[in-house]
């Protein structure tokens, strides 16, 4: 096997430890990259952007341990540079590829590196370690198996065969929400004793009054538009935002609709179906744009829609809340939790109903005055350096590191 291991620099060793550092390695694959414009970006949504302010913050929160980000691959983003992380890069070959599902070459790097414990951040893995190397898994959610439509169906079939060996086999299984531990528990996939929830963070960049002069001629929008953030899959229900628009266009709401995210699977536009060809005008679809420039969508936007049919959190609407745009959500799966009392939730099968929601917010001031405020307040408590800190105690508790040095 080649493996590239590539160390931190040289740290400072003054303190003395009493207890020894635990050896932790954390699979960092469902971290995709792409380039754009020369710029290293993270290339999957709410899945690349945990993993990547996880290991971000728990760098900077544990001066104790060491860490082993492992890579089928070589990883360009920052945070491979950081100056704690221990780059291990394995090449890629198709065999490998083929045999990835059954992690043999994290078996291998298990024992040489010596590792106390292997995180798997993005679902599951770590079905053919050896049983004195924990495992921690992050699931995000189990829509492969409860809307097995909306996703490939190589998807389905890996998580058919494999999330309930490899979760039973998991010391410590993370998710964001209580919803998800229920479908968990309800579906025999996890002792409840072993899931652990921990909610997501907001990146600071995300905050109110931070717009530019030129930015609406810049993307050719009118000032009044409604907002849907995520990635453009059937999942996310951006059809029903266009019969939403149609609804209050008939009420005298002349507003926009602007869609942020990258193309996803089965991605078919809804724009394209002969009964909403005459709100073309009226929506823009945006499929990649800079971080500071979806900072600044959120703050002008009229109001942030999100009709997910399930979500194992809905990040964009904390994303939202911390810049200021009141919110309306789907009322399915996780996302009242994460909503809290900061938003108008709605059915994500009613047009209806969620066009009346979005009309209540353009036309009472009050109450957008309130959803703003109580938006902001709720988006504050939710941070990464909490997440990452969480973290860190499921890799102790389920580790032992009270062994001396």
């Amino acid at each position: 096997m080649e493996v590239s291991i590539q160390p931190p620099c040289s740290l400072s060793t003054a303190t003395t430890r009493v207890l020894r550092p635990l050896r932790i390695g954390i699979a960092t694959d469902g971290l995709e990259e792409r380039t754009v414009n020369g710029e290293i970006r993270i290339a999957n949504g709410g899945v690349g952007t945990y993993i990547y302010n996880l290991v971000k913050h728990l760098l900077q929160v544990d001066t104790d341990n060491q860490y082993y980000l492992i890579r089928c691959g070589v990883g360009r983003l920052d945070l491979y540079d950081h100056p704690k992380a221990n780059r291990v890069f394995i090449k890629k070959t198709l065999v490998r590829a083929a045999l990835r599902p059954l992690d043999l070459a994290h078996r291998r790097l298990a024992r040489e590196l010596k590792l106390d414990l292997i995180h798997y951040p993005n679902q599951f893995g770590g079905l053919s370690l050896q049983r004195s190397i924990r495992r921690v898994a992050t699931l995000h959610d189990l829509t492969p198996l409860l809307l097995p439509e909306m996703h490939p169906k190589a998807r389905v079939q890996y998580y058919r065969r494999l999330a309930r060996p490899c979760l039973a086999r998991c010391d410590r299984v993370i998710v964001y929400s209580s919803n998800t531990r229920r479908d968990l528990v309800e579906r025999g996939f996890a002792q409840e004793s072993c899931i652990v929830n921990i909610p997501l963070g907001v990146d600071s960049s995300f905050r109110r009054g931070a717009t530019t002069d030129s930015f609406l001629a810049r993307y050719q929008l009118e000032p009044r538009f409604m907002l849907s953030v995520g990635v453009l899959e059937p999942r996310k229900n951006h059809r029903l935002l266009l019969e939403v628009l149609e609804r209050l266009h008939q009420q005298g709401e002349r507003l926009c609709l602007v869609l942020v995210g990258r193309e996803g699977w089965n991605w078919s536009n809804p724009l394209d179906e002969p009964k909403f060809g005459r709100l073309r005008p009226y929506v823009k679809i945006f499929k990649d744009v800079p971080q500071d420039d979806l900072v600044e969508f959120y703050n002008r936007a009229t109001v942030f829609v999100y009709p997910s049919l399930y979500e194992g959190f809905g990040l964009p609407i904390l994303e939202a809340m911390a810049c200021g745009v009141p919110v309306v959500a789907s009322d399915a799966s996780s996302i009242p939790e994460v909503a809290g009392d900061a938003a108008l939730l709605a059915s994500p099968h009613d047009p209806d109903a969620f066009a009346a929601q979005v009309q209540r917010i353009i036309r009472d001031q009050q109450l957008r005055t309130r959803l703003i405020e109580a938006g902001l307040e709720r988006s504050r408590t939710f941070s990464w350096r909490r997440t990452a800190e969480a973290t860190l105690e499921v890799y102790r508790a389920v580790c032992d590191s009270s062994l001396s040095a």
